[in-house]
């Protein structure tokens, strides 16, 4: 891998951020994806909330509640996960040459879905044990639930970054889950830096983005407090989607090159210096 530094690495992921922004101005269309896939979250929201009194025991208040809130992290998780798919899926038909729809998109990601459902089983399962670790410093004062807190998030950092090419490599090599992740770990040690770039990156301009749209809703409510909060929150759902969607482009093209190819829209000097390819295919 090219040691830049992470200044280097930060530079380097704006100028790919930039032919993202190239690649989703020929396929607009892409953005629809986590669009939909926050739709059927809060459609599974409401039912969820709608069947909230329906007892699975003689304990409804407890076993009932915990039952309903598995199905509610893995149901969310799997939608997330498949229009994710979906996403990666079209982004790197357009990097090969292709022209993605809506269509195409999901069409890729049901044929994997197999897959997508037992990535989602994991990705509940490491929720609940993060959500697990994090619960056991609540009763051990201030600093042990500082370094709980911590101690949490450097796992689930560590994780993200280790299973970062995972649905990537599903949909694209047809991997089960734990054969994607060993792959996906392979991949780790000649893209971690423009990972965490990247993360760091993307937060940014998430935070950016909800700030602004907050800005914008509050200008708005000066006329009408409830249109500015529609508005407020219409600017952020559509500038979230828009960030969302660029992250699955950029993860789509670091993936392709990592593989040896060259993914059109991109300049390869950029990609040249996210990490060798070469490397990667050891």
């Amino acid at each position: 891998m090219v040691n830049q530094g992470f200044f280097g690495n930060i530079s380097n992921t704006i100028h790919l951020m930039k032919s993202c922004v190239n690649v989703l101005k020929k396929d607009k269309e892409l953005v629809l994806f986590p669009i939909m896939a926050a739709i059927c979250v809060i459609v599974l929201l409401g039912i969820i909330y709608s069947i909230g009194g329906i007892t699975f025991s003689d304990n409804p208040e407890e076993q009932g509640l915990i039952i309903l809130l598995a199905i509610l992290i893995f149901g969310a998780n799997f939608i997330i996960v498949f229009f994710n798919s979906a996403l990666i899926s079209a982004a790197l038909e357009r990097l090969r040459g292709g022209d993605p729809n809506i269509s195409s998109g999901l069409s890729h990601a049901f044929k994997h879905v197999h897959h997508i459902f037992l990535w989602s089983i994991i990705v509940t399962i490491m929720a609940l044990i993060f959500a697990a670790i994090r619960s056991m410093g609540r009763n051990r004062g201030m600093m042990g639930q500082i370094m709980t807190e911590l101690f949490a998030s450097f796992l689930q950092a560590g994780w993200a970054m280790m299973t970062f090419f995972v649905v990537p490599i599903i949909v694209s090599e047809n991997l089960g889950p734990i054969s994607a992740i060993k792959r996906s770990s392979g991949l780790f040690k000649q893209t971690w830096g423009n990972q965490v770039a990247a993360n760091f990156g993307f937060g940014i301009f998430q935070i950016l983005a909800i700030l602004a749209s907050g800005a914008i809703g509050w200008i708005f409510g000066l006329v009408s407090p409830i249109f500015g909060m529609i508005v407020g929150f219409l600017c952020a759902s559509i500038s979230v989607s828009i960030i969302y969607t660029l992250e699955g482009i950029y993860k789509a093209a670091l993936y392709e090159f990592a593989m040896g190819e060259k993914p059109l829209e991109f300049e390869q000097q950029d990609l040249r210096t996210a990490y060798r390819a070469s490397a990667a295919m050891a």
